[in-house]
């Protein structure tokens, strides 16, 4: 409808910079030039279509980017689906 929803969120996520405003996250103030800013701050989206890779689990998904790793550096599916569960 226009009233900026969407544009917030990639504000947020680091897709697009502000025009003017601040973002602070647990009262610190941040600048995100791109997305893995935003996720190391903590910040991230899952987006509205069911899968955003179709070949992929929705676990998968959630994690694209930003999967969890055991101490061999593998991913940990098991903490991955536990935490999407949460979510």
């Amino acid at each position: 409808n226009g009233a900026g929803k969407s544009t917030l969120i990639k504000v947020l996520t680091g897709v697009h910079m502000p025009d003017k405003g601040e973002i602070w996250v647990d009262g610190v103030q941040k600048k995100f030039t791109k997305p893995s800013d935003a996720r190391d701050a903590g910040i991230a989206c899952v987006y509205q279509e069911l899968n955003i890779v179709k070949l992929l689990s929705i676990t998968d998904n959630i994690f694209i980017g930003r999967g969890i790793k055991n101490k061999l550096g593998l991913l940990n599916y098991e903490a991955m689906h536990k935490e999407a569960q949460n979510a």
